[in-house]
């Protein structure tokens, strides 16, 4: 009784003229749906604690039996100005929300608010946005091959990115493979972001790595080897176009 669940609000869905279910990612039951009534209501003193992104205590009766939990009462903790005051940063922060949400695994709480914090406040939105996805291209296993061409394991002559074969090809495999050639730089920037984490995020700022291409790599890479479709996506390709 009166449980008390921090989480950060991932969805809301309405319901009726006035209510709401909204989708909370927390740290100790994954993903939890609350029915929110009167959310939508002008009156609502949860409203403020229940937008997209908000960081906020949820008083509820947790049982874990049901699909959905009523929600009794909400407490702001944090929320992410610096995401709902920039297109990109708000772009890649749904990007990110709607890569959690279709995971399976349940045991991402710090990841997505470490994610969230790097996007709301660092300089280099889309580098934090390139590690995050490359975390979970590692949680599932799927991480691009960069110390060796994935085709031959030669180290030397790397040319180019297969994303189909899954990662460096050598110059003599790209014989057969025909794809376009890199930038030497552009492989050494994807080299360096496939090794990163969060641990020694600091230490990225002058690498060059807040790049869009890079990202849109990653996401690429995401997409064709673990089955997700992300029409968040399209947001960011729009607003760089």
């Amino acid at each position: 009784m009166n449980d008390r669940v921090t989480g950060i609000v991932i969805r809301e869905t309405e319901v009726k003229e006035s209510d709401a279910i909204i989708t909370v990612y927390t740290a100790d039951h994954g993903q939890l749906s609350l029915y929110a009534r009167g959310l939508r209501k002008v009156t609502s003193r949860n409203a403020y604690a229940c937008q997209l992104f908000d960081c906020s205590e949820f008083l509820l009766d947790y049982n874990p039996g049901k699909d959905v939990q009523l929600l009794k009462s909400a407490v702001l903790k944090r929320e992410y100005m610096g995401i709902r005051a920039d297109y990109d940063r708000l772009a890649l922060a749904s990007v990110v929300i709607e890569i959690i949400s279709q995971l399976p695994d349940d045991s991402l709480y710090d990841l997505l608010e470490t994610t969230l914090e790097k996007l709301d406040q660092d300089a280099e939105a889309f580098t934090a946005f390139s590690v995050f996805v490359v975390l979970i291209l590692n949680i599932l296993g799927i991480s691009p091959v960069v110390d060796e061409c994935v085709l031959c394991g030669n180290t030397k002559g790397i040319e180019t990115i297969s994303i189909a074969d899954g990662g460096f090809i050598c110059h003599e495999c790209n014989k057969s493979v025909h794809l376009r050639p890199l930038d030497v730089d552009f492989l050494r920037k994807f080299r360096i972001i496939n090794k990163a984490s969060f641990e020694v995020y600091d230490r990225l700022a002058s690498s060059g790595l807040n790049d869009y291409q890079l990202s849109a790599l990653l996401v690429e890479f995401l997409c064709t080897h673990s089955g997700m479709r992300l029409r968040s996506w399209r947001a960011v390709e729009g607003a760089v176009k």
